[in-house]
């Protein structure tokens, strides 16, 4: 048995990512490891709720609170407008990661540290300090390779040398996203000679020995240039018990359920929410509608009266439902999946456009952008995967697949064994 190493995980405050970045903690602490999480001050009480220690970075840039504001301003963007925004916010986090990790390193002395991949600057502190570093994939891995389209276009896969062509001319806009990020991180890396970033930066992330993803293997495109140390492993998330006391259950009427969310990121579409409303208007089911925000308004005149509630206790929901209507999230897509649930998807920004493709390449569910989405066409596709019996055959199958993997688990014993190696630990070779 491993001795018990120092690890801090370092995520951010977004929940999409805060969710499964803690589960892959708590996995590391089982395997009798101490672990500090660290993350913006916003972060704090999600991380000692989940029995973690905590350690703050990036105060400076994002105090208490700036970050539940910055994600009320990107919940209203879609498209590449929120794209831009999102980079310049991460590059606001790097600049903190890049000032305050170094001297946190030196303090703390940690044997390893594990990266969110959206925490850019964070390796290049790790190659200069020598600290052994993990990635970790929350979301999609935004991995460049010509044959696989970008995760922010909602692109068909394609083996021609067309779609390589768009493809490529796909990553040249994304990266021009970073380009704020380009900015803060490149400094650094030449004052300690660190090298230029270049197109496949974010694949390989020197110095990572390691690079986990909770994205199934199934759940993707095929890959011909991954690097050897990257693994896909399965849903980082863990079993809840029991119903949720919070929800009004008893209003649950006992007709098929259908779920809808956008998430807890781009959840301020509210024109969206009536859309969804009306498009299931008069079927023999129940809408039950999560606004993604505790605190959230709920809107008393929607179509049809649909249960709507600020937040949902959404695994224990999607146990009793029979289909979802998403925004195409990672976390809420693979948490349907592990139920066997086919999906709707109405895709805004980051890499939801590259999970509704993936399901529509799986005939998992279908999709529209949700610029496109009129009550008559989301009812059109309701309509198309409810009475198509395939798609909940192939969901079922899936699920099969993935249910009994514990994701987190097999994540946490490939950076243990990176970490106390020092070595990068790669794929078998076929």
């Amino acid at each position: 048995m491993p001795r018990m190493g120092y690890y801090a995980v370092l995520v951010p405050p977004f929940i999409g990512h805060l969710n499964p970045g803690t589960v892959l903690a708590r996995a590391l602490q089982r395997r009798g490891h101490r672990v500090a999480f660290l993350s913006p001050p916003d972060a704090e009480g999600r991380a000692r709720g989940e029995g973690l220690e905590y350690i703050p970075i990036a105060q400076t840039e994002f105090p208490l609170g700036d970050w539940e504001r910055t994600t009320l301003r990107m919940g209203e963007l879609s498209g590449l407008t929120a794209g831009r925004y999102a980079g310049r916010w991460i590059a606001r986090l790097a600049r903190g990661i890049i000032k305050d990790l170094p001297s946190l390193a030196a303090r703390e002395r940690f044997d390893g540290l594990v990266m969110d991949q959206t925490c850019i600057g964070a390796e290049g502190v790790c190659e200069v300090i020598d600290l052994p570093l993990a990635v970790a994939c929350c979301a999609l891995p935004f991995h460049c390779e010509s044959g696989v389209p970008p995760p922010i276009f909602p692109w068909r896969y394609g083996r021609s040398l067309a779609c390589h062509v768009r493809n490529l001319v796909g990553y040249a806009i994304h990266n021009s996203t970073g380009i704020p990020l380009l900015r803060v991180v490149s400094p650094y890396r030449r004052r300690h000679r660190l090298g230029l970033m270049k197109m496949n930066h974010i694949n390989v992330l020197p110095p990572s020995l390691v690079q986990v993803a909770q994205q199934p293997a199934r759940f993707d495109f095929p890959r011909q240039h991954l690097p050897p140390y990257f693994h896909y492993t399965s849903p980082w998330v863990e079993s809840v018990s029991g119903e949720a006391p919070d929800f009004p259950w008893e209003k649950l009427d006992g007709r098929p359920l259908i779920y809808a969310s956008l998430g807890t990121l781009q959840n301020r579409q509210r024109q969206v929410f009536r859309v969804i409303a009306e498009a299931c208007v008069g079927r023999e089911a129940q809408l039950v509608l999560a606004l993604g925000n505790k605190s959230a308004s709920i809107p008393t005149d929607l179509p049809g009266g649909p249960l709507v509630v600020g937040y949902a206790p959404q695994q224990a929901l999607l146990k009793r439902a029979s289909l979802v209507i998403t925004h195409g999230g990672l976390n809420t897509t693979l948490e349907s999946l592990r139920e066997g649930l086919p999906l709707v998807v109405l895709p805004i920004t980051n890499d939801q456009p590259g999970v509704a493709a993936r399901l529509a390449h799986l005939g998992l569910g279908v999709f529209i952008p949700v610029k496109a989405v009129t009550a008559t066409r989301l009812r059109a596709l309701i309509d198309h995967v409810l009475a198509t019996p395939s798609y909940r055959e192939r969901a079922a199958t899936f699920a099969a697949e993935i249910r009994p993997a514990d994701g987190a688990a097999r994540a946490a014993e490939l950076i243990e064994a990176a970490f106390v190696s020092r070595q990068r630990v790669c794929r078998p070779v076929s």
